[in-house]
């Protein structure tokens, strides 16, 4: 005999952490209305989907209306935790204060086009899905190091950040972020093997968003 159980959303994704506790949560931004696609430059935005990315600034409008400027340093279940610009001119990451907030409580995402004028282009949250996901690879984006004051014998961390046109470098001095221009962008690679991988984990989870539940057929 055949018996057909519905689960509930939240508990399927439980099974999934417990069965991949050696894994990170990752996160797709993906324009409803789309199938996602993996693409060899993952970090830009596309309306077939694109990775929030560790140690990436990106500029954020919240529900409340507040825009903020913040570094992505860590993604849990629905939650991405970041820290601000520090206030002072060089300063150990691990004294900065982490923001935790739950991907529902940002209303935009704002992608610079031009810096003096601050005009963006808005990314609507509640028109994208947020699509959690596990996977063994960690979406990180590396800082560079360059020598940004002449007076100085040390170099200077310059953090990635995206804007309208991809991502740009910007170093911290004083409470903001100051563009550093002539770098080379080095784009995160993932295998052809990663790819098919995390799009067939995405499509699953996608597939669960919209249908708000998972058949399971028990034989008994």
């Amino acid at each position: 005999m055949k018996r057909r159980l519905l689960l509930p959303l939240f508990i399927f994704i439980q099974i999934i952490s417990f069965a991949q506790n050696d894994s990170v949560w990752n996160v797709m931004i993906l324009k409803k209305g789309n199938q996602p696609s993996i693409k060899e430059n993952m970090v830009e935005y596309s309306p077939t989907g694109f990775y929030l990315y560790r140690n990436c600034f990106y500029d954020i409008q919240l529900r409340d209306k507040t825009k903020q400027t913040l570094r992505l340093v860590d993604i849990r279940q629905d939650t991405l935790l970041f820290v601000g610009i520090s206030p002072k001119e060089n300063v150990n990451s691990s004294l900065y204060d982490t923001i935790s907030l739950n991907y529902t409580t940002i209303d935009k995402i704002l992608l610079l086009k031009d810096w003096s004028m601050k005009t963006s282009k808005k990314i609507k949250s509640d028109n994208y899905h947020f699509i959690f996901y596990k996977s063994t690879t960690k979406n990180v984006y590396e800082s560079k190091f360059e020598y940004v004051f002449p007076s100085r014998e040390f170099k200077n961390e310059l953090f990635p950040r995206l804007a309208n046109k991809g991502i740009t470098y910007h170093y911290e001095y004083k409470g903001k972020l100051y563009y550093h221009s002539g770098l080379k962008v080095l784009q995160p690679k993932y295998s052809e093997e990663e790819k098919l991988k995390t799009l067939k984990v995405i499509t699953s989870v996608l597939d669960l968003i919209l249908n708000k539940r998972i058949n399971i057929d028990i034989n008994y």
